[in-house]
């Protein structure tokens, strides 16, 4: 069975003293050769200063203090006590790795403090926390485990893009035993294409990391006090408490081959007029809204004759706004939005976007940017009326809603390449044999190569090697007796070149 999600096996070899002491857990991910590039498993009686730096922001309800942060009988202690610095009653502690890694395996073994109030984080994100947790040098933020102890049953996965306009996969949660009654082992393994995340080896969720950049990360051990969750009070009779980690590690896999990943600069893409368009207005059928709101023109840049605004500068979870694309062909279309900007917009308005891969949603700033086209991204959109743009005035500020452009790419899914056209290579499945093909067509006698990677880069199928193939459709059957459950990328070359690249799943 073929589906659009992922897994990798992990084999865990795990040595259980007690819930008392250190525990651990020599982990292998069965993704190639990796080495073992950074560990602490906090073994000496003091924070390793060469390796970490401390978290000392102010945020939500909590200072993060040094002084929080103790490393005793192999564990590191964040704890977090009902004290007031400044204008904050609780403090809290993290630490961050003063050096960042990029592709490869992440892992650690952590629980949470007792009681409500704390939202308890292992993530990684280019930045080595002086100035807060600002995102200037940040492309890509990882969540590998967001914990709001409110829920001590529940955690989030999710990725962020900071770069240009800031995005996110969403925060999916994933349902666990008691987080805070023990130790639980929390991994995710980073590919240029996708990010695997894992809760105690086993696979909760695959997310897309091809549509952004990336770059060098810094690890994120932290507790603070703070809403998120629906979070209402801290639990101060349960103080003072501690996140405990056991250990962190990342590791590197050796020689990669890693199919091509060119991600847009998202502060620089604008539409390419030669390209096929679709402009939806604030004033056609097809841009719809909760309810009336108010059109204007005080501010120039807008498209069409007028842009709409919600009625209320305070934030209103209820009122959106939608522009439902009637698309003419499936394929890919970069998506743009333009409003007017002013002081009095949002600052972090979301907008969703409803596309054949599910559901993104980006976080634009209405105060900038005035009348020109802001990228949100690259989407495989199918033909019809099921994909939408929807702009929210959920955050506080006037949220603007002006026009949305699809801008059509890949037209007619062919590619020249030496004088031979190339139809779009598809992944087909056969579920009464049990079988995968991969079919493309050429107009042309070439030279044709297909390999199949999984989704950490290596190379597990050489379906075609240089062959010679006639002109017209293509059908291979995939060898898939070595493929195990997961996410796989097939690749084809013709003369030489990457003309094409289909993502499939085996279940």
């Amino acid at each position: 069975m073929i589906r659009i999600f992922s897994t990798i096996f992990f084999i865990l070899i795990s040595t259980f003293i007690n819930n008392l002491v250190a525990q651990t857990i020599i982990t292998r991910p069965v993704i190639g050769d990796c080495e073992l590039i950074f560990e602490d498993n906090f073994d000496s009686t003091a924070l390793n200063v060469n390796k970490w730096t401390y978290r000392t922001d102010s945020k939500h309800w909590s200072t993060q203090l040094p002084a929080n942060v103790t490393v005793q009988d192999g564990f590191l202690y964040l704890n977090v006590k009902k004290q007031t610095v400044g204008t904050m009653k609780y403090t809290g502690a993290g630490v961050i790795s003063k050096a960042g890694f990029r592709y490869g395996y992440y892992e650690s073994r952590f629980k949470i403090p007792v009681g409500m109030g704390w939202h308890t984080s292992f993530w990684m994100m280019g930045h080595n926390g002086s100035g807060g947790t600002a995102t200037t040098s940040a492309y890509q933020e990882i969540d590998v485990c967001e914990n709001d102890s409110r829920s001590q049953t529940v955690y989030s996965t999710n990725l962020h893009n900071w770069l240009g306009t800031h995005t996110y996969s969403g925060a999916k949660q994933v349902t666990t035993p008691s987080l805070s009654d023990d130790f639980h082992v929390f991994g995710c393994e980073f590919t240029p294409s996708v990010i695997n995340f894992y809760f105690e080896g086993k696979l909760v969720r695959t997310v897309d990391a091809s549509k952004q950049k990336h770059n060098d990360s810094n690890i994120w051990l932290t507790t603070i006090a703070s809403y998120l969750g629906s979070t209402d009070s801290v639990a101060d009779s349960k103080l003072p408490s501690a996140a405990i980690f056991d250990y962190v590690r990342y590791y590197k896999l050796l020689n990669p081959v890693y199919p091509v990943v060119n991600p847009a600069d998202t502060s620089t893409v604008t539409p390419i007029s030669s390209n096929p368009q679709i402009i939806i207005d604030n004033t056609d059928s097809t841009c719809t809204f909760d309810s009336p709101w108010t059109a204007s023109t005080s501010v120039v840049g807008f498209e069409g004759v007028n842009y709409w605004q919600d009625n209320t500068a305070a934030a209103d979870p209820t009122k959106w706004a939608k522009w439902t694309p009637n698309i003419p062909a499936n394929g890919d279309y970069n998506v743009y939005l333009k409003w007017t900007a002013g002081s009095n917009r949002p600052i972090a308005a979301p907008v969703e976007i409803q596309h054949a891969e599910g559901l993104t949603t980006c976080i634009v700033d209405q105060t900038i940017n005035n009348g020109s086209w802001r990228f949100l991204g690259k989407y495989l959109l199918l033909k019809g009326t099921s994909n939408y743009v929807m702009i929210k005035a959920s955050a506080p500020g006037y949220t603007v809603a002006d026009a949305v452009l699809f801008e059509q790419l890949n037209i007619n899914t062919g590619i020249n390449n030496s004088a031979t056209k190339i139809n779009k290579l598809r992944i087909l499945s056969n579920a009464s044999r049990n079988e995968i093909n991969a079919a493309f067509e050429v107009q042309n006698k070439c030279k044709a190569t297909l390999l199949v990677y999984n989704a950490s880069g290596r190379l597990v199928n050489n379906v075609l090697n240089d062959c010679t193939v006639n002109s017209g459709k293509q059908l291979f059957v995939l060898n898939n007796s070595s493929m195990k459950q997961g996410l796989y990328i097939a690749v084809l070359y013709v003369n030489g070149k990457i003309v094409g690249s289909n993502k499939f799943m085996i279940d």
